[in-house]
């Protein structure tokens, strides 16, 4: 999925003074920042405080937005936030003059199975479902590392297919058949336990493409699921985002894709690699019987752009022909 809003970050202000507005300035260039690197540690080892310092020559536009807050009582006013918008092409200039990754905007989706426990009451959270004190601040904690996320539709087929038990139990047969009608790169587990006092604790797994992981978050709910979010950002921009490495030209490399059958499929399959920051070059080389000959230039490793062409379900690695040094790949319908 492209990431929407990757180059924006909002903030609670008090007001519409110029000053706050300032002040704040620095903050959310470095959520930005922090969004396209992905990797938290990477960001914190980094000497950002002259690029920080020079905030507002990133800043291409601000606006300001009344937000409702959730409360059962309704009697809370709304809140007031500071949206900035930074320039894309001036950021991404910063984070590879510090030689930090710069993780494009097409990256891995994450459908999200969440269980949420409270009073000895479960119950499977999905679109329609899940109540805004959840799955806003869990919508909130994604968008705030550039993941994006998918819930569940929990239709007859989802509670068919998946129970509350099979995610407790993490009845990974069960979830991967309920899973695959979302065709989502990651699956994430979040098997969520509120006490009466507001925290929470939360046991996380996810898995998929180049990824399997176990983790836990505690704190207040919002807490929580931020530290989650996080904790998973950190590990998938590992092995999606290239390290920028400017002394170094791009490399070329060639690739041999089947199933192309008609303009159509060209184009979808054009559209796609065109989106993929880390390929800087694409020259068609030939167009035959349902196969592309391809020569792209790409920054970064091979083996990351390997893992980034496999995401969105849109090519598969083909072994099944050879005969030249051009990587294969498969269409899929």
């Amino acid at each position: 999925a492209a990431v929407k809003n990757l180059y924006q970050a909002a903030a609670p202000v008090s007001s519409r003074d110029a000053q706050e507005r300032a002040r704040m300035t620095p903050q959310l260039l470095r959520q930005v920042m922090l969004k396209v690197v992905g990797n938290q540690s990477l960001l914190d080892a980094a000497p950002l405080e002259p690029v920080l310092q020079n905030a507002e020559q990133y800043l291409q536009q601000y606006e300001y937005q009344r937000t409702n807050i959730a409360a059962a009582d309704l009697t809370r006013p709304d809140q007031l936030s500071l949206k900035l918008s930074f320039d894309p092409a001036a950021v991404n200039a910063a984070i590879s003059d510090l030689q930090l990754p710069l993780w494009g905007k097409v990256r891995p989706d994450v459908l999200v199975w969440a269980v949420v426990e409270k009073d000895q009451q479960q119950r499977l959270l999905g679109l329609e479902t899940a109540g805004q004190g959840v799955f806003k601040p869990l919508a909130q904690a994604a968008d705030a590392r550039g993941l994006p996320i998918l819930m569940p539709l929990m239709d007859l087929q989802d509670q068919s297919a998946l129970s509350v038990e099979d995610i407790r139990q993490l009845n990974q047969a069960a979830i991967n058949q309920a899973s695959a009608r979302y065709g989502a790169d990651i699956v994430l587990i979040a098997r969520v336990t509120l006490a009466n006092t507001g925290e929470a604790q939360i046991e996380w797994q996810a898995s998929g493409k180049n990824l399997a992981h176990q983790w836990q978050s505690q704190g207040s709910l919002q807490q929580a699921l931020q530290s989650g979010m996080g904790q998973l950002a950190d590990k998938m921009a590992l092995k999606y985002s290239p390290l920028a490495d400017n002394s170094s030209p791009a490399q070329r490399l060639k690739l041999q894709i089947s199933n192309v059958l008609d303009y159509a499929d060209f184009n979808r399959l054009m559209s796609y690699l065109r989106q993929l920051d880390l390929i800087t070059d694409i020259r068609v080389e030939n167009l035959g019987s349902q196969q592309l000959d391809l020569d792209i230039a790409f920054r970064g490793s091979e083996t990351i752009l390997q893992r980034t062409l496999t995401v969105g379900n849109l090519l598969a690695e083909d072994n099944s022909f050879s005969g030249n040094e051009a990587r294969q790949y498969r269409l899929i319908p």
